[in-house]
């Protein structure tokens, strides 16, 4: 399998988001872990043979400092782990910033609408999202304020926008694009590049499958099979690992695309982003 949604951060940082999970939330996370290698042994118990790992910088100011611990910690995993990079639009040096992450071995760039406070459409991310275009990365994106609340409509159309201006973009929507997923599929109709990730949506008892029409996502699986890559989350979830691939699973694909859907999809875009940096 190829996770492209983990999550890993400096331990200060790693230790204020378990605490707001604990106070804002009823997610019982507290007994993942959260060191890096440990993060990395879980995957490679349950099979997982490459994954994609992001930070957000939620504040100015922290930006630069992150994406180079993310650099060295994947070098740390001896690869095994990928990086993302973040940045946040109110630092003077953002674009600079990022295009150093991306030097330094990040393969894209994660964005949290609702974390950091940013627009996916801000024009600021224009020369962003062209320098990875040109370099084959991917933004992995949170579209709005799921799963606290929902936001119908809106995160697709940020999504659509952005596909416009910047065509050669590959653009990976979080979530399964929760609540808006069979919209985003509707989308992929006119933009080869945009991808949706698994995380957290087919998980038994995850908090953001409730309502999900499982035979519907799974006919339009079957229509875009190279169009889903799998995303966990993890460790911020509050259920096992192998709870997300067990419901991919659950879906009923035929071999060859379920096979698409855990490994190959992802496979690609990394072998594109890591092709890119060089």
């Amino acid at each position: 399998m190829i996770d492209v949604h983990t999550h890993l951060h400096p331990p200060k940082l790693f230790a204020a988001i378990r605490r707001w999970f604990a106070e804002r939330s009823d997610w019982d996370i507290a007994s993942q872990p959260s060191e890096p290698h440990d993060v990395a042994a879980v995957l490679r118990a349950h099979g997982v043979e490459r994954f994609v790992f992001c930070s957000y910088a939620h504040k100015p100011g922290m930006a630069r400092d992150l994406n180079a611990w993310l650099a060295q910690t994947s070098r740390d995993l001896g690869g095994y782990g990928l990086p993302l990079a973040t940045v946040h639009l109110d630092d003077p040096e953002y674009v600079r910033e990022a295009f150093d992450a991306f030097d330094d071995g990040c393969i894209g760039l994660k964005l949290h609408e609702d974390v950091q406070r940013l627009a996916v459409d801000d024009p600021r991310f224009a020369p962003v999202f062209e320098e990875m275009a040109r370099r084959n990365g991917f933004l992995l994106v949170h579209a709005g304020p799921i799963p606290w609340r929902f936001d119908a409509g809106a995160g697709i159309a940020r999504i659509a926008r952005v596909l416009e201006a910047h065509p050669n973009l590959h653009v990976v929507v979080a979530h399964f694009g929760a609540p808006d997923s069979l919209g985003y599929f509707e989308l992929m109709k006119h933009h080869r590049h945009l991808y949706l990730d698994t995380t957290m949506v087919f998980a038994p008892g995850s908090p953001m499958g409730e309502g999900a029409d499982y035979p519907a996502f799974a006919a339009a699986i079957a229509m875009h099979p190279d169009r889903v890559v799998y995303g966990t989350d993890f460790p911020n979830i509050p259920y096992a690992y192998d709870s997300e691939a067990r419901g991919v699973a659950a879906l009923g694909l035929e071999p060859a695309i379920l096979h698409a859907v855990l490994r190959e999809n992802g496979a690609r875009l990394l072998e594109a982003a890591l092709h890119g940096l060089h």
